[in-house]
């Protein structure tokens, strides 16, 4: 390394102290898989040579460990030597073929492909290193070839290490196979650790450098060993071992040739878009030759020449959407939509066909004075093509996007980098028309075409104006976002009150979850009916709660509920009332008055609590028989009374203290709803019977790959859900559940609520009568689409 620093150096001491446990790391998973490889083969001379690759690496591991640190530090060392003239670089010369024998053809080949396998998991992470250890390194921009901490150093150094130590080829070979997933994750994170030291060390990303060239045959792109290969019909091993040595990024800037910029669809590298839409002002403003307008001119005149579609595909798409029709939402496949499908000119205007398109693009691409608006214009198009190609939207949505592509296209004339800004507005509206279209699963219902109609006509009125202004987006949106208000106004206020009573009953329970305790811990409850104690610590308890609530300036027992509770237990314990019956007689009436009313105001209905009140009255029949007892005695003489009567017809479970379980309250799972607040809530706790189920569930046994309960903990609320209510499908969203995750509630087109306990919607989840939405943010997805490696 020519120019080392102090903080270079603090990079590769971070990586080397961490080096053994690294190998160690390594060497133990790919041991276990070798070992369970073994386990499943049937060959026994395969067998044998992964028996023979696991107990060899154990053998080694320590001494490979030991050795690792040295060895990679003389790798960092000399990096860019060792990149010149490694056996991988040498393979890209024919000439020295005949110097090299196939074992390191395919030993080199073997370190090609962990290299290929392992860029696209350390990829992202691998980026930000190499843009600032270029910089580190005194470059001005990014060439990933310098960085001495590159994945082929890794590799390199690794494979160096095991030819010394295993002279079988084919053992390293596995090896180093066997390795790739665990050193994919280590150098993920390394990168990661390093990335984060330069970063707090200031040290600046370099940029990347784009280099324009001359149109030129293609076959006089592939370097001469490619060709040698074959022409000459070499082995495909050597051919595939020369296209693997490339692999890796070769540092020079990226190369834009202005015959390939001119075309309708331009071959543009990943690299070059994440450059162009994350790199420095300024970085693609070089001019564009003649080279390039006479390119597009010869793009416009082969546009002109192309046929149009028959009628006959018209009539296809129709017959097409008939069939649909009859599928259920969920069943349809998606339809296939491009930048160069052909359009309905009625709904999309006169940019419909996909030539008109093509030639607004070429057009503009002629009137373009700087690469930056060449490139900027194939971005736009690039993207149109991802969104076209989102499965998640449904089809006239992307239709709506690919018919809108004029208009995105003049936009990027003036600020050709648009798309990288969150707020451009043009960008904004792409996202939030996809987002507000997750509210739909059926394209041929009534209330997505109402959704549908009003874009169409956004579309045709951008194409027809000319304008190459964000604010005709702004106003555009503005539109769409007051029209969507107004449709949601009656929606949101329903769903308001429908959440309201749903919290409203949570925060009752867990207050009433506090009270029952709070009556626990009372001195009077020993011993005290298990019914008793049931019904306080359920029934009343929320009646309690709900008082407080309704009544939060009137202190801790607004209406006297709490009061009562010494009553209800004074009056079950038999041993007292049979001494003193008149009390008992007088406060009897008035307790069962304040009982009534309390759960009456809760919303308690008569079956509910005719069992506790049955129960009452057998806890109170040895006063009123005694009663009973003693006027028939004081009628006849004048004589004493017996005390006991007979306890024969009070069952023997009611006079039973509460057991130990009984003793202390639980906290309830979920909250008590009542029927009023389940009607408003739209609760429905059981699933659809069979005969509302679909009728055709062919991929039902997909279910069984998906576990209800996983799939029900990663929904939140905002998620969208397929739901299958009433005999149709419904998109709805979830918008609430409780604290506990025991309850949850949906809502549907027109503020519909469907309120469900888990064990309904892990019913649900399992029979796909619930089927999650992948719904996620459009456009930038498709950037990351764009801009990351396939």
């Amino acid at each position: 390394m020519s120019a080392e620093t102090p903080l270079l150096e603090q990079c590769f001491g971070r990586v080397l102290r961490g080096a053994p446990a690294l190998l160690e790391r390594l060497a133990d998973e790919a041991v276990a898989s070798l070992q369970a490889s073994e386990q499943q083969g049937r060959d026994v001379r395969d067998r044998e040579l992964l028996a023979r690759a696991w107990w060899n690496l154990l053998q080694h591991k320590t001494a490979l460990a030991q050795q690792f640190p040295l060895r990679l530090s003389h790798a960092f060392h000399h990096a860019d030597s060792e990149g010149q003239t490694s056996s991988l670089a040498r393979l890209s010369d024919s000439s020295l073929l005949s110097l090299v024998d196939d074992s390191e053809v395919s030993e080199s080949l073997e370190s090609a492909r962990l290299i290929q396998a392992l860029m696209p998991v350390v990829e992202q992470s691998l980026s930000m290193v190499d843009a600032r250890m270029s910089s580190l390194i005194g470059l001005d921009t990014i060439h990933a070839e310098k960085n001495p901490l590159r994945p082929s150093v890794f590799v390199r150094a690794l494979r160096d290490l095991m030819a010394e130590r295993e002279p079988d080829a084919e053992v390293r070979r596995l090896w180093l196979q066997r390795m790739a997933p665990a050193l994919g994750k280590a150098l993920c994170q390394l990168y990661e650790q390093v990335a984060l030291l330069l970063q707090k060390a200031n040290v600046k990303e370099a940029g990347y450098r784009v280099r324009l060239v001359a149109d030129s045959h293609p076959s006089q792109h592939a370097p001469l060993s490619t060709r040698s290969w074959l022409e000459g019909g070499q082995h495909e091993s050597r051919a595939e071992a020369d296209s693997l040595a490339r692999s890796e990024p070769a540092g020079d800037p990226l190369v834009l040739r202005m015959g390939d910029l001119a075309r309708e669809s331009s071959p543009l590298r990943h690299e070059v878009m994440q450059a162009f839409l994350g790199g420095p002002e300024g970085a693609f403003d070089q001019p564009l030759d003649n080279a390039f307008y006479e390119q597009v001119r010869r793009e416009l005149t082969r546009v002109d020449t192309l046929a149009r579609l028959p009628e006959s595909s018209a009539q296809a798409r129709e017959q097409q959407h008939l069939q649909r029709r009859g599928l259920a939402p969920v069943d349809r496949p998606a339809l296939e939509v491009g930048v160069g499908s052909e359009l309905d000119a009625e709904q999309w205007g006169p940019l419909a066909g996909p030539q008109e398109r093509s030639r607004v693009l070429l057009e503009l691409k002629h009137q373009a004075d700087k690469v930056s608006q060449a490139v900027g214009l194939d971005v736009v198009r690039k993207l149109v093509s991802q969104v076209a190609g989102d499965p998640l939207l449904l089809a006239p949505v992307r239709e709506a996007v690919v018919a809108l592509e004029p208009s995105l296209l003049r936009l990027a004339m003036d600020e050709p980098r648009y798309f990288s800004r969150e707020d451009h507005p043009a960008r904004q509206w792409i996202e939030e028309v996809a987002q507000r279209s997750f509210r739909y699963n059926d394209e041929y219902a009534s209330e997505f075409t109402e959704f549908l109609e009003p874009l169409q006509e956004q579309v045709r009125q951008l194409n027809a104006s000319g304008l190459s202004e964000p604010h005709a987006f702004s106003d555009a949106l503005a539109s769409l976002r007051e029209q969507w208000a107004a449709a949601d106004r009656e929606e949101e206020e329903r769903k308001r009150r429908q959440l309201q009573a749903l919290h409203h009953a949570e925060a009752r329970q867990e207050l009433a979850d506090q009270i029952a305790w709070e009556i626990s811990n009372r001195p009077d409850v020993f011993n005290a009916p298990g019914v008793v104690l049931d019904f306080l610590y359920g029934s009343w308890a929320l009646v309690i709660a709900s008082d407080r609530l309704a009544h939060p300036e009137g202190g801790p027992d607004p209406s006297g509920y709490q009061k009562i509770i010494s009553h209800l237990l004074w009056s079950t314990r038999r041993e007292v009332t049979l001494k003193r019956p008149r009390q008992l007689f007088e406060v009897v009436p008035g307790m069962l008055k304040v009982l009534r009313k309390g759960l009456d105001e809760l919303g308690k209905t008569a079956e509910e609590t005719q069992t506790f009140f049955d129960a009452l009255l057998k806890l109170h029949e040895p006063v009123l028989k005694l009663r009973r007892m003693r006027v028939q005695v004081d009628g006849a003489h004048s004589g004493p009374a017996p005390l006991e009567p007979d306890a024969g017809s009070v069952p023997p479970e009611l006079l039973a203290p509460a057991t130990a379980e009984q003793q202390k309250p639980r906290a309830k799972d979920q909250p008590w709803i009542g029927i009023g607040e389940r009607h408003a809530a739209g609760f429905a706790d059981t699933e659809p019977a069979e005969e509302e189920e679909p009728q055709d569930r062919a991929d039902e046994g997909a279910s069984d790959a998906d576990d209800p309960v996983a799939l029900l903990d990663r929904l939140h609320t905002g998620d969208w859900v397929d739901l299958f209510s009433a005999g149709h499908w419904l998109r709805a969203e979830l918008v609430w559940s409780s604290s506990k995750g025991s309850l949850f509630m949906f809502t549907s087109r027109g503020g519909r609520a469907h309120t469900m306990t888990r064990r309904s919607c892990e019913k649900l989840l399992h029979r796909r009568l619930i089927r999650p939405v992948a719904a996620r943010p459009v456009v930038a997805k498709a950037l990351q689409n764009m801009t990351q490696p396939a």
